[in-house]
């Protein structure tokens, strides 16, 4: 710990927004697993999140921390996941039944480019040059990840997969800006999701409660090791580092997603998605690394 303490600021960052993804990338394994067990999208987002939020509340009663931040930007964080977060991971799901998963991902993990594109609208902030090269590495590295020849050139599922990238970076950008700790912002945005999910599970007529062992055990890892946990170290890399490094870096999620598939999932690797890993560690290892970068936070 005390190591940690001695890094600089800029490295944190980077380190937390990794880890963040490395957690991320158990997303898949959860939500594949309760899909098998017959919850829908919807049910099982809202459970994500409900649990999210509960861990965070946790957290708080242990260290007897009361929520003295302001009010308004607590507000704008739980909008950031209603709004935002919420309707990217839909939106998402929805997208990859047009076009398949694997090139929905490829298409959503663009989000870095609209991330800055955002921060040049909004704040005129000027794009560093090292960011298109590892932009180029990542996108290219995740074609080897996935089978494109699942592609589809359907344009209602191709929009999709770019509007869920659009709204995660929204969300990202948002978030940068709201200036609140990270674990109260956690937990806002978890309950931003868990009302946003419900309310869409409630009008979808498919909201149950969990009734099995197995069931509340994927739900538990789903909210708290791939959604609280994550949450928490990206906010808390935000604070840090610049939007742009902190989205480019979380897109090693991707890796992550493969290496747990073949520990968890027992899925096969070849030599592209070999290939495919080293490209994209090589983009976000130029970023991580790189000490040219003196853009102004968002």
């Amino acid at each position: 710990m005390n190591k940690v303490k001695k890094l600089s600021p800029e490295f944190q960052g980077a380190l937390y927004a990794v880890i963040s993804g490395l957690l991320y990338g158990l997303v898949g394994y959860f939500g594949l697993s309760l899909m098998e067990t017959e919850l829908s999208i919807a049910n099982m987002q809202f459970w994500r999140f409900a649990i999210s939020g509960l861990f965070i509340c946790l957290i708080l009663i242990k260290e007897q921390r009361a929520l003295n931040d302001n009010a308004v930007e607590m507000v704008k964080a739980f909008l950031s996941g209603a709004l935002f977060y919420s309707a990217s991971a839909g939106i998402y799901f929805i997208g990859s039944q047009y076009i398949g998963t694997g090139p929905s991902m490829v298409i959503f993990f663009t989000y870095p480019v609209f991330v800055m594109l955002l921060n040049w609208i909004l704040y005129k902030h000027k794009i560093a040059k090292i960011y298109y090269v590892a932009i180029a590495l990542i996108i290219l590295g995740m074609t080897q990840l996935v089978d494109m020849s699942e592609l589809k050139f359907d344009m209602i599922g191709i929009s999709l997969a770019v509007l869920s990238g659009i709204l995660y970076a929204c969300y990202i950008v948002w978030s940068k800006r709201v200036e609140i700790s990270p674990i109260t912002s956690t937990l806002m945005v978890s309950l931003g999701c868990a009302l946003a999910c419900l309310v869409f599970s409630l009008c979808g007529h498919d909201f149950s409660i969990p009734s099995t062992l197995a069931q509340w055990a994927y739900i538990l890892g789903f909210g708290i090791v791939s959604t609280a946990i994550p949450m928490l170290f990206f906010l808390e890399g935000l604070k840090k580092i610049n939007a742009e490094k902190a989205s480019i870096l979380s897109v090693t999620e991707p890796i992550f997603v493969v290496i747990f598939g073949i520990i968890l999932l027992e899925e096969t690797i070849n030599l592209p998605k070999v290939v495919g890993i080293i490209t994209i560690l090589l983009g976000a290892f130029i970023t991580f690394f790189n000490r040219k970068l003196k853009i102004t936070p968002a």
